[in-house]
């Protein structure tokens, strides 16, 4: 009697090789379509590129039809309790592929189609206890127990890539603060606490200016500020295009994460220099709370209350803060003061609830109302000065499992920002000065697509559609304002060529209501050396184009004599980011060493130029005919003037 054995079921190399082949002309191509511009049909013609290089390299495994079960999860802390919001993150041994979920209320997960023959790596992450390793197959129940731990080295992140990650499993730098290091720094805003990270620059704000970031060299009007994963807003891309983190507080964040580098292929313009994204924190007792207050000269008070509570269903979390500061005059002979009084109001809510086990909503507000006050030198005398703002932002997220492996997410999102500048002499009569006023209004719709394809590739499609207005009075009138509109597609396919190697390639495609069509690829790498040892290595291209307050800005300073005007001539800017690392750990995890090598080109740069004190008419004609100036923006006499323009290309490395 004869007997035959098949071989086991191999996995083609053949779709592996078309997919590395299609990324280089892809890449080519994205290049070209980036300096020349080409017709709408191209630009979806190579988005749906990458999609055929996703299914090519799934076809091979859809062939073999492996048998599957299930893995329940189970995490409670020290006294058996069960711990919600843990994250989960299952790593296939044989092909190294990577998913994530978090525990929800009764601190399970369950993770179904598992292969039956391949074994699982399980670890648990959670803030304020140490990670947890275990291994696992499909058809086990795991009951964890998590021990409480100071420091925790290894940390998922949300923004590198829309999803939850290990650090060794990354393939872009990213920088990311916990709650417990926040604390650890004894700051209370964002603009303090990114002092403490590397790579990054914040600059203090003061009367009159406000605070920026930089991240490796890569100024603030680049880089993307997000919250919960949503822009924020409050002057953004209008006035010096400085969001000011200095007056943003911590007591609401879970983590802050830092992503360097262009991010363009996943957040479109804005994000050529990288990414600051703030999550906000959940409650996860049945009830939890706590207020602080500090106060000191002259008129200083800080008082920050939190409340937040658990149920079945049902979480939420609500902040209330109020912060002061009186009027400092270090000059008291002069009738200025040396930084103006302010009275802020702040307040955050956060409620989710859990409709089903595979449908949560989430609702989003937060809001501030700032009041400051000063007196100043004015170009008519001595003048008071009072600015009201307010910033109001509403979210709205819909978090859908329609099965074990695919899950979509709908969101909504409308923030507004008022600012209204009110002044009067310092005459008998008080006479009232023209208002000064700021007007913004933002509003998105997106929805994502992320799916699991076998044991190998994790995909994600996207698609956002996004407003801004803006109208100001400032002197030099803007009553009508102005819109821009962007509509995008974006696909991102996260592949495990070996157990060890992952490759990560990306494409957006931007339809701008002005400026037209940009594409955005993305190509990154991760190779796991050893289990403590991991390099890295992508490539990106960013666009940003011109904002609003950029292309048509009129804004008279009647106080420190001079205008911006706005260019609508302007080019959009472009970015190539570089970036080569690797981190490695030793005695048990307590140490990490890491470097990253990183260059970014940046092509027509945009900056304010100054084009001198314009005195007299024929002065102010000549500039604007040498400098192409709408005629209609009106610039005024006897003051500095600055205009925006393309002005270099620029390079950071370091």
């Amino acid at each position: 009697m004869c007997h035959t054995t098949s071989p086991a079921p191999v996995t083609p190399k053949r779709p592996a090789f078309f997919a590395l082949v299609s990324l280089a002309a892809l890449t080519h191509r994205a290049s070209r379509w980036g300096r020349a511009g080409r017709p709408a049909s191209s630009a979806l013609l190579s988005l749906s590129y990458l999609l055929a290089v996703t299914l090519l390299f799934a076809s091979g495994a859809a062939a073999q039809q492996p048998a599957y079960d299930e893995l329940i999860i189970a995490v409670t802390d020290p006294t058996l309790a069960p711990v919600q919001g843990a994250s989960v993150v299952l790593r296939n041994k044989r092909t190294g592929f990577e998913r994530s979920a978090s525990t929800d209320v009764r601190g399970v997960v369950v993770y179904g189609a598992l292969e039956v023959d391949d074994s699982y790596e399980v670890s648990v992450l959670r803030d304020g206890f140490a990670r947890v390793l275990r291994e696992a197959r499909a058809g086990q129940r795991l009951a964890i127990v998590l021990e409480p731990a100071s420091l925790r080295a290894e940390v998922t992140i949300f923004s590198a890539s829309r999803q939850d990650e290990l650090r060794e499993s990354l393939n872009t730098k990213v920088e990311v603060l916990t709650r417990e290091q926040i604390r650890d720094t004894g700051y209370e805003t964002v603009g303090e606490v990114l002092r403490e990270v590397p790579g990054v620059l914040t600059r203090r704000g003061s009367e009159g200016s406000v605070a920026g970031e930089q991240i490796q060299g890569i100024d603030s009007r680049q880089v993307l500020v997000l919250f919960d994963g949503f822009p924020v807003i409050g002057a953004r891309g209008i006035k010096r295009g400085v969001l000011n983190l200095d007056r943003q507080s911590t007591a609401n964040l879970q983590q802050i994460e830092v992503v360097k580098g262009a991010s363009s292929a996943l957040f479109g313009s804005d994000a050529i220099g990288g990414v600051i994204n703030m999550i906000p924190r959940e409650a996860t007792y049945p009830f939890e709370g706590e207020f602080r207050a500090s106060g000191g000269n002259p008129g200083v008070f800080d008082g920050i209350g939190t409340f937040g509570f658990a149920r079945q269903k049902l979480s939420a979390l609500f902040t209330v803060e109020q912060h002061r500061r009186g009027e400092v005059d270090l000059t008291p002979t002069t009738f200025d003061t040396t930084l103006a009084g302010f009275r802020r109001t702040d307040l955050f809510a956060r409620p989710q609830y859990r409709i089903t086990d595979k449908l949560k909503l989430t609702v989003l507000f937060d809001g501030y109302w700032n009041r400051q006050t000063g007196r100043a030198l004015g170009e008519e005398g001595n003048q008071f000065n009072q600015v009201s703002e307010e910033a109001q932002s509403y979210g709205l997220t819909a978090d859908w499992q329609f099965n074990e492996r695919g899950a979509l997410q709908a969101r909504a999102y409308f923030a507004r920002w008022d600012e209204i500048t009110r002044g009067q002499l310092n005459d008998a009569r008080r006479t009232p000065l023209p208002d000064g006023n700021l007007f913004e209004r933002l509003g998105q719709l997106d929805a994502t697509l992320a799916y699991a394809l076998g044991e190998r590739q994790f995909l994600q499609l996207g698609a956002e559609w996004r407003t801004t207005r803006y109208r100001g009075i400032n002197r030099l009138r803007d009553d009508a304002g102005h819109r821009a509109d962007t509509r995008n597609l974006w696909a991102q396919n996260k592949i495990s060529l070996t157990d060890r190697l992952t490759a990560t390639l990306g494409m957006r495609f931007d339809d701008h209501s002005v400026f037209g069509l940009a594409l955005s690829p993305k190509v990154a790498f991760n190779f796991r050396v050893a289990d403590d040892l991991n390099l890295r290595a992508a490539w990106g291209r960013g666009y940003r184009a011109p904002d609003l307050g950029q292309l048509y800005y009129r804004f008279l300073n009647p106080t420190s004599f001079y205008q911006v005007i706005g260019n609508p001539n302007l080019r959009p800017e472009q970015s190539s980011s570089w970036q080569i690392g690797g981190e490695g750990r030793a005695f048990r995890r307590r140490l990490r060493a890491g470097v990253n090598l990183y260059r970014n080109d940046v092509r027509h740069l945009i900056e304010s130029i100054s084009l001198g004190f314009i005195a007299t008419p024929a002065q102010l004609n000549a500039v604007i005919a040498a400098n192409g100036i709408d005629p209609s923006f009106r610039p005024a006499l006897r003051r500095l003037l600055f205009f925006y323009k393309n002005i270099a290309d620029v390079r950071t490395e370091g």
